[in-house]
């Protein structure tokens, strides 16, 4: 239950301004406290490597239930200055979401089944402000996950106009399987 509540209020925790959908919706079957659905992954506390980048990342998982269509996963990327910084995007794709098993190997990539425009494109995010972009892990990946230290790594994939630092470090949650 009490993974439940943490995934629930990661969730609410999340505000942005301005959004960048790099995924259609998939549908997603929702439950309540009287659903007999049970809870197959959820989500640990994000990891993310702390060195110096412009843009700070947060990702969102909700649990994956059983007969469930896909597992949705969002990054949020803030610009925590108090100017506006510009991003340069080489294609259509504002960011990959990787999945490694325990050895650190992936083992699948969102975008792997994807297409991308091949144009180069320029974001400005304001000072306070995000952009979003949204996943879905398939049921057939999750499936094939049998044990313990497994995770999801989000790739922002922009780069900064104006600066020598990293756009924003890779973020890492490790997935749980249900006890």
């Amino acid at each position: 239950m009490r993974k439940i509540f943490g995934a629930m209020s990661l969730w609410v925790l999340i505000g942005c301004a301005g959004t960048v959908n790099s995924d259609v919706n998939a549908e997603h079957v929702k439950t309540d406290a009287n659903s007999n659905q049970t809870i197959k992954v959820s989500a640990g506390e994000p990891m993310q490597v702390m060195s110096q980048a412009v843009l700070n990342g947060h990702l969102d998982v909700v649990p994956f239930y059983q007969n469930a269509k896909s597992m949705p996963v969002s990054l949020t990327v803030t610009n925590q200055a108090a100017h506006g910084v510009d991003i340069q995007f080489n294609s259509g794709m504002t960011a990959d979401l990787w999945l490694l098993n325990p050895s650190g190997v992936k083992i699948w990539a969102w975008s792997e089944t994807m297409m991308f425009t091949q144009a180069l494109r320029q974001v400005r995010i304001g000072a306070g402000k995000s952009l979003k972009a949204n996943f879905n892990v398939p049921a057939e990946v999750l499936e094939k996950i049998n044990t313990n230290g497994y995770r999801l790594q989000a790739k922002f994939v922009g780069k900064v106009q104006e600066s020598d630092l990293p756009s924003m470090n890779d973020i890492i949650v490790e997935l749980q399987l249900a006890e």
